[in-house]
């Protein structure tokens, strides 16, 4: 609780002066833009600084950022996140593409065109969209690790133990969607994502580029509506909302194998007795 609030004095000399905009956008059921984003953009900010704040007052850390696993600057870190961004983006076409064979979708009906100006028209609409969901999905992957895959269990396992910080962070990723049918994927893609930063010593590299991965494919699969869903498949078969395509059997079948392959095992404790 004291975190929480702490948050929100960070938070408040932000959303304050926008909270008129906010409340009459929501009032008419309107987009809040670019006044939503910078909401958004405050709040991670100031999550970001009690976090490294907490980590270098509280427990004593020198240097948070690396001890939380954000040293992002080395070329095998990068490395490490673009096979994460690639493994994201596949698992999201993955789903789409099993969808389609057991023909609970279709590709748009559509003939592309080869023209030049028609190709750079193309192009344009989806690099533009492509860069805006890669910079959002990337910034909120950020922020969605450090708390949930290094801060939060780091704390609630002085007292629980391992598995259950594992266990209750994942409730808490996947309850901040405020989606109920997205529960079970997002506490499986959890796992994912624990056994992905143990298997990288502890860095955060791997496991933000698959959630960033995640993010982007499965924003550009909404935009462009490339893939249209049949109507009279199951609703329990397939996602019903776009950014969390691990709601239905299909995405939670996929997401369950993958926590089964990259299970994170407990650490194991160096023996500091002396014989």
């Amino acid at each position: 609780m004291g975190f929480s609030f702490m948050v929100l004095v960070l938070w408040s000399p932000v959303v304050i002066p926008l909270l008129p905009t906010l409340v009459q956008s929501w009032t008419i059921s309107a987009s809040t833009g670019i006044v939503g984003d910078a909401c958004i953009i405050g709040l991670y900010v100031s999550i970001m600084i009690l976090v490294m704040l907490w980590g270098k007052r509280i427990r004593g850390y020198e240097n948070p950022v690396e001890q939380y696993g954000m040293n992002l600057a080395s070329s095998s870190r990068l490395q490490e996140f673009f096979q994460g961004l690639v493994g994201g983006v596949s698992v999201v076409w993955l789903v789409h593409s099993i969808s389609i064979l057991l023909g609970f979708a279709t590709f748009r009906e559509g003939t592309p065109s080869f023209l030049p100006f028609d190709l750079l028209k193309s192009s344009r609409n989806v690099l533009l969209p492509a860069l805006r969901g890669f910079i959002t999905a990337t910034s909120i992957s950020v922020v969605e690790e450090v708390v949930f895959r290094s801060w939060l269990p780091e704390e609630v396992a002085v007292d629980l133990g391992y598995y259950n910080a594992i266990l209750m962070s994942g409730v808490a990723f996947s309850l901040i969607h405020r989606s109920l049918p997205s529960v079970p994927g997002f506490v499986l893609l959890s796992l994912v994502l624990f056994g992905l930063k143990q298997r990288t010593q502890g860095n955060l590299a791997a496991p933000i580029g698959l959630r960033s991965g995640i993010m982007t494919a499965s924003y550009l699969t909404q935009t462009s509506r490339i893939i249209a869903f049949k109507p009279e498949t199951p609703f329990w078969m397939i996602s019903t909302y776009h950014l969390h395509p691990f709601d239905g059997a299909i995405g939670l079948s996929i997401c369950a194998l993958l926590a089964i392959l990259f299970f994170p095992q407990r650490p194991v404790q160096k023996d500091t007795s002396v014989s």
